[in-house]
């Protein structure tokens, strides 16, 4: 762990007391709630969320972390370690495409179930509700039990609920299926970072933590086409059964290749850099706005693109996996701005959704490809940067403002499928671009309420604030040292008189004769202080050396002036 007294020299000048962050209007750092120089280390600690929709956001905090490995992690091979993480990032892979597959097989569940299409909303805000109501307890009740476990039984019970799902034969039966599936994303989602930074040394774990992220990224690249591709050409049930082999055999792999590891003790966890409740709670109510917008649409892109847009069935592989490219290189092209414009770049991706929705109003085949692009680099770039700006401005520590943001994100992603189901159901699928277009213009005009001076103080980035922020705090402990130095070194009782000095009263004692002025200080001392005797004995003798200097100066020389003082005086 790295200490910043040992890391940073600084020299201590008179105008240290200066805020380092004056020019962003900065408080100073004593009055940041919670803050400690030892609650940011050299290595970041690593986040991941579970977002319904197919997409998952992850980031990077600089937070202190423990470095715990169990023995059994330390005496892992590095063979058998990234055979781990290859699962788990497999893992991801598959739990992000079975999120997928009902929006990119909506109108074929629909056909096979019998039912209309509006009714498949109601299977996506199941799936997400359940995520809400799931992911904490479920991190709870698994905290003390081995990650090993904790997964293998992950994926066994997701594998039945996708069972559940192909082997269904109405939409109550489907409806079940999903919500198993949903109860184990939630616990994989709450346990696999972790689990995937435990089997390497802790400044490898944010490269392990992005080794999943692709495997999620894979799932709408790879994974949504493939399901898309057999269900239109095969049966709806056939990606299903796919999935439930994969599941098997990510049980019994995981199994075989994690290390019998527990969570390790409670992190100690820091607040935003920036925190406040007005701010944060801004962040919140653009992610509901904005989610509700996007899932409201996206549940039915299907029929819309296939009805309204007039684009064939077998060209949603291709189009999907378009959208997954485009989106991963969208979210590598922005993260270089994250840290330091967050809110301009949520900006960017609202500005982006907007065009994207007004392109499918259209209703033109052209069109429909241009959302489909659009679309999918504004919503990669929204989720990226929702999720930095509110950790920017929790008020409370990170994995409680963390958890905030995920029920919020969610509760819009169960929000929108549902209210698209009646839009659908009463004025048809051609609405919904309308519907999610002015929510998007709700959730822009939100973000034009963030004043200026939020946005200087976001310009700082949380590694840099935290840096002058350590630095402040060793000046001023190097200013308390340099003081208790100066205390030492003189004589207590100077500054005990120093500071108890009063005035000083009348030395005439009540028995006096009228008339009669009182000892002078100087005579007190004397009489009252053996060192003044000493002193006046040194005054005699240094006037005699000067006498007997100044007999034996030769006659008419005259002394020196000293001091300004007049020749002869």
């Amino acid at each position: 762990m790295s200490d910043p007294t040992s890391t940073l020299e600084l020299p201590l000048s008179d105008d240290d007391t200066t805020e380092p962050l004056a020019t962003t209007q900065e408080l100073p750092v004593g009055s940041l709630p919670g803050f400690d120089p030892a609650d940011y280390e050299y290595e970041p600690a690593t986040l991941s969320i579970p977002i319904a929709g197919g997409t998952t956001a992850s980031m990077v905090l600089d937070e202190p972390d423990p470095g715990y490995r169990s023995e059994e992690a330390l005496a892992l091979t590095p063979r058998r370690a990234r055979l781990g993480l290859i699962t788990l990032a497999v893992g991801a892979f598959a739990v992000g495409a079975n999120e997928a597959s009902v929006v990119a097989m909506s109108t074929t569940i629909a056909a096979g179930l019998d039912v209309a299409v509006s009714s498949i909303g109601l299977l996506a805000t199941a799936f997400a509700l359940t995520v809400v109501v799931a992911t904490l307890p479920l991190t709870i009740v698994t905290r003390r039990v081995s990650r090993r476990v904790a997964l293998s039984a992950t994926f066994g019970v997701w594998t039945a609920g996708v069972i559940v799902v192909a082997t269904s034969g109405g939409l109550a039966m489907f409806a079940t299926g999903r919500v198993i599936s949903a109860t184990a994303h939630a616990l994989f989602w709450a346990v696999v970072a972790p689990a995937a930074a435990s089997l390497f040394a802790p400044h490898l774990r944010a490269r392990t933590v992005t080794t999943i992220m692709l495997g999620s990224a894979a799932a709408g690249v790879l994974g949504t086409p493939l399901v898309t591709a057999l269900g239109t050409s095969v049966s709806w049930r056939s990606p299903y059964w796919g999935l439930a082999a994969v599941g098997l055999a990510l049980a019994v792999a995981l199994a075989l290749v994690l290390p019998s590891s527990r969570s390790a003790s409670p992190q100690q966890h820091t607040v935003g850099d920036l925190p406040s409740k007005p701010a944060f709670a801004r962040v919140l109510g653009v992610t509901l706005v904005a989610t509700t917008a996007m899932s409201l649409t996206w549940t039915y892109v299907v029929p819309l693109l296939t009805e309204v847009g007039r684009m064939p069935v077998s060209s949603l592989p291709l189009l999907f996996a378009l959208g997954g490219a485009v989106a991963v290189a969208a979210t590598l092209g922005i993260s270089g701005h994250l840290s330091r414009r967050p809110v301009h770049t949520v900006a960017l991706g609202i500005a982006g959704l907007l065009v994207a929705f007004g392109l499918l109003a259209i209703g033109q085949t052209w069109s429909a490809v241009a959302f489909q692009v659009v679309q999918a680099a504004s919503w990669a770039v929204i989720v990226a940067a929702l999720l930095n700006w509110a950790m920017r401005h929790t008020p409370w520590r990170s994995e409680m403002g963390a958890g905030a943001y995920t029920v919020v994100f969610n509760v819009g992603a169960a929000l929108g499928p549902a209210l698209g189901g009646l839009i659908v159901a009463t004025w048809g699928a051609q609405w919904l671009p309308f519907v999610s277009l002015g929510l998007t213009l709700v959730a822009a005009g939100v973000i034009a309420t963030v004043d200026r001076r939020t946005l200087q103080r976001l310009s700082v980035p949380r590694q840099v604030r935290a840096a002058l922020a350590a630095q402040a705090a060793l000046n001023e402990r190097r200013r308390e040292w340099w003081w208790r130095t100066q205390l030492n070194t003189q004589k207590p009782r100077a500054y005990a008189d120093l500071a108890t000095r009063k005035p000083r009263k009348s030395r005439t004692k009540p028995g006096a004769k009228a008339g009669t002025s009182p000892k002078s200080r100087k005579a007190d001392g004397t009489r009252k202080n053996p060192a003044a005797k000493g002193g006046e004995a040194v005054k005699k003798v240094i006037k005699g050396a000067a006498g007997k200097a100044g007999a034996a100066r030769p006659p008419g020389t005259r002394a020196k002036p000293r001091d300004g003082g007049t020749p002869g005086s």
